[in-house]
């Protein structure tokens, strides 16, 4: 799907022109790449969906488009949150932004404004679907389309409850369920665990995408370098090079046992949502570098918990980068609210959760509303009290 979009060799360019950006200037290169990807997705999917005969669909909540073909050709569909949640609302500071949540009139107002900046970023996923939506006669695409998803029977994300800002407008068939991961079994040999010299450990990556800004693994590395404890730098790609001779002799790897790893370190992360979890379900408090697209809005969640501190991408410094780590290192709330937080997240199941959903509302194809919406439904519309299952409403 997309292969015109993407032929061989793009998708690659793509996203090392993606690890190269920082800022606002990433969200719309990201823009659009989303663009490209929704054009595909409209043209080719009802082609492959009814050459395949699919009963349904699970897409990913970036992946606009797939909605509206669903839409068009009448197929039951489920949205998989797979990123931070991006529903959008006055209340909440839009995710590509590290504010902190105010809701008084004056915060309101900005994030306002701010949510018009993210959706100038989108104009490109708007545009194709816009067409596509309009030559299949489908409803006109309202300015919280993606909140909704219509017509989706659920929505699901590995995004825990407590990992989010209050919420007053989540649709009602969207459902937290937890971390979507496997735990890891220790088998990987290839790392070099014999040069662990028993000193604190902290393990430092910036993910798969944005990991081509080699000056801040330089930064992060001289900050490191003065502290009594042992450096681990994970590139997010094999066959990357970094700056040589960098300060502190760290280990620098380009995939490293991350899970494993975590057992034993402090966390510095550029806030993608499966390291921040990953992080939290050992119990160990973070320092976020945020640099583009949802890493904002984890980071401002990160702090909003008390489980660690962030550092603008724009204001990273070697000096801000060591007082964080001490800070992070020598203050026991973070790592005891990290700890609290890691016992609520070993309660979940997430994976299992998210497959009973979505496996709930493909076999019934009815909506799945979440319990707490359902207690304020008559008894004659719900015909499953876990779930909350009603008629899905027609558009």
């Amino acid at each position: 799907m997309a292969a015109v979009e993407f032929p061989d060799g793009e998708w690659e360019r793509t996203t090392a022109r993606i690890g190269e950006l920082t800022g606002l200037k990433a969200n719309r290169f990201t823009g659009h790449w989303l663009g490209r990807l929704a054009r595909g997705i409209l043209r080719d999917l009802p082609e492959i969906a009814a050459r395949e005969k699919f009963d349904g669909l699970v897409m990913d909540q970036i992946c606009i488009g797939a909605e509206s073909v669903s839409e068009a050709l009448g197929l039951p569909i489920a949205v998989a949150c797979c990123a931070l949640t991006l529903h959008a609302e006055p209340r909440v500071p839009p995710f590509i932004f590290s504010w902190r949540c105010r809701t008084a009139l004056p915060f309101r107002v900005r994030n306002m404004l701010g949510l018009l900046l993210s959706f100038r970023t989108g104009w490109p996923v708007a545009l194709e679907v816009t067409r596509f939506r309009r030559r299949h006669r489908l409803p006109r695409m309202s300015i919280y389309h993606m909140n909704e998803m219509p017509p989706s029977l659920v929505q699901v994300s590995q995004q825990p409850q407590f990992f989010d800002f209050p919420r007053w407008h989540l649709p009602d068939h969207f459902h937290y369920t937890g971390p979507w991961t496997e735990p890891a079994d220790g088998s990987d040999a290839s790392f070099p665990w014999e040069r662990l010299d028993g000193r604190p450990l902290i393990y430092a990556s910036l993910g798969t995408l944005q990991n081509r800004l080699p000056h801040l693994f330089r930064t992060i590395a001289e900050a490191c370098s003065k502290l009594d404890a042992q450096l681990v730098l994970s590139l997010g790609r094999d066959g990357a090079s970094v700056v040589e001779n960098l300060p502190g002799n760290p280990i620098v790897i380009g995939y490293a046992p991350q899970v494993m790893l975590l057992r034993h370190a402090l966390v510095i992360t550029h806030g993608g949502l499966n390291t921040t979890l990953e992080s939290l379900s050992e119990g160990l408090p973070l320092v976020v570098v945020p640099i583009t697209n949802d890493q904002p809005g984890i980071a401002a969640r990160v702090a909003h918990l008390g489980v660690g501190e962030f550092i603008p991408v724009q204001k990273l410094t070697t000096a801000a980068m060591r007082q964080a780590v001490q800070r992070v290192l020598t203050t026991p709330s973070y790592r005891e609210r990290s700890a609290r937080f890691a016992e609520e997240l070993r309660r979940l199941n997430g994976p299992a959760r998210a497959a009973d959903l979505i496996e709930n509302a493909f076999t019934s194809r009815q909506r799945i509303v979440h319990a707490r919406q359902e207690n304020n439904r008559s008894p004659d519309r719900s015909r499953n009290t876990r779930h909350g299952v009603v008629p899905l409403q027609q558009s």
